[in-house]
C-alpha cells in the first residue's frame, strides 16, 4: 500500500512538473507575439508617416535608411526621428518599443515603379524590422512592404 502511495505521488508529481512547464512556455509564446506585434505596429507607423508626405517624390530622401555597422541607423529625417522611437530605453518612443533594435537596425527601402498603362509612378515601400529580445540567441525579424502613390 505504501508503495502504491509513492507511485501515486511520483505520477502527480510528474503531471505538475509538466503544467509548470507548458505555463513557462505559454509565457514564452506571449512575450514573442508581444514583439511581433510591436513590430506591425511601428512598421504601420513609418508607412502612414509616408502616406501623409505631401509629396511622394520625397519619400526615398525623407525616409529610406539602413543600419550601419556602428549599429546606428542612418538615412533621411523620417527614418531617423522614427528610428529614435524604437528602441525600449528611448524616452522619445510613443508606444510601444522593441529590445535590441539599436544592435539591429531598421532598413527603409523606396522603390519608384512606372505604371505602364497611366505613366503615374507609385513607389515601392519595404520596411524591415529587427529585434532580439533578452535571452534570444539570435534576432527576429518581420518586413512589410507596400505601394504608396496615387
Amino acid at each position: 500500500m505504501l508503495i502504491d502511495a509513492l507511485v501515486a505521488v511520483l505520477i502527480f508529481s510528474i503531471g505538475i512538473i509538466g503544467l509548470v512547464s507548458l505555463q513557462g512556455s505559454a509565457i514564452d509564446m506571449t512575450s514573442a507575439s508581444n514583439y511581433r506585434i510591436n513590430a506591425a505596429m511601428l512598421t504601420d507607423q513609418v508607412i502612414a508617416q509616408m502616406w501623409a508626405t505631401p509629396d511622394f517624390t520625397q519619400l526615398a530622401t525623407l525616409f529610406a535608411g539602413q543600419g550601419g555597422k556602428d549599429g546606428k541607423g542612418t538615412g533621411g529625417t523620417g527614418y531617423t526621428n522614427w528610428l529614435n522611437t524604437l528602441d525600449c530605453s528611448s524616452t522619445s518612443r510613443v508606444f510601444n518599443c522593441l529590445p535590441g533594435v539599436n544592435a539591429n537596425p531598421p532598413t527603409i527601402v523606396v522603390s519608384p515603379q512606372t505604371i505602364s498603362s497611366s505613366g503615374t509612378v507609385q513607389y515601392q515601400v519595404t520596411v524591415t524590422l529587427q529585434w532580439q529580445a533578452p535571452g534570444d540567441n539570435s534576432a527576429h525579424t518581420y518586413a512589410s512592404t507596400t505601394a504608396i502613390g496615387n
